[in-house]
């Protein structure tokens, strides 16, 4: 093998594991992706160190989060025609009924 990759035994493990035939090519795009996981958990690991807490930065001054949101609650056996209901059970339909 012709590809240069930092992440070789890694890769062969991975194709071990799958029981996998790759090219050349296919093994440098895996080598290239894991580089690039890479690099995007690292600056992933940077964030956790601003100490944000998940979603808390999401409303600011400008977008109020909503006190009720104007949606009338539906009872489900509602969307339901009676035929299919049995006991507050729903009846699922067998072939041909």
């Amino acid at each position: 093998m012709n590809v240069n990759c930092n992440d070789m035994e890694l890769i062969n493990k991975l194709i071990e594991l799958s029981r996998l035939n790759f090219s050349e090519e296919e093994i440098e795009r895996l080598c290239q992706d894991i580089n690039k996981i890479r690099v995007l958990l690292n600056q992933v690991s940077t964030l956790s160190k601003l100490n944000i807490k998940p979603l808390y930065n999401v409303w600011d001054n400008i977008l109020i989060p909503p006190v009720k949101i104007g949606i009338e609650k539906i009872d489900i056996y509602d969307l339901i025609s009676n035929d299919r209901i049995y006991q507050k059970k729903v009846k699922i339909p067998w072939r041909g009924e």
